[in-house]
């Protein structure tokens, strides 16, 4: 028989940008795609911020990052996260629900 029981750990879900990122939101409608790739590259981490995120994936949490991204800029914002060891169990380029989300007090999401 299967063991279909869901994992019962709290979810933490992490915002990239404003949050895990020292860079804001964007408005996007005034920026091309091919600047936004420059941006991208370019946004600072919030160093504090990850080594939190990084301690609750230690101490058992699931960790998940989320980011109103679009979906062409997903192996792009993969490598900023590898490349500043950030630590996470699921990658979400969605709003999804979760019990605690962590995002900018300047992000448009409620």
């Amino acid at each position: 028989m299967q063991n279909n029981k869901m994992d019962n750990r709290t979810r933490i879900a992490f915002d990239m940008d404003g949050t895990l990122t020292k860079q804001g939101h964007f408005d996007i409608l005034n920026i091309t795609p091919k600047q936004l790739v420059k941006i991208y590259d370019k946004v600072k981490p919030d160093l504090k911020m990850i080594k939190f995120a990084n301690r609750l994936y230690d101490q058992g949490y699931l960790v998940y990052i989320f980011t109103a991204r679009s979906n062409i800029y997903q192996r792009q914002t993969k490598k900023w996260l590898d490349k500043y060891k950030v630590k996470y169990h699921y990658f979400v380029m969605d709003k999804h629900f979760y019990d605690i989300l962590t995002s900018s007090p300047r992000s448009p999401y409620p």
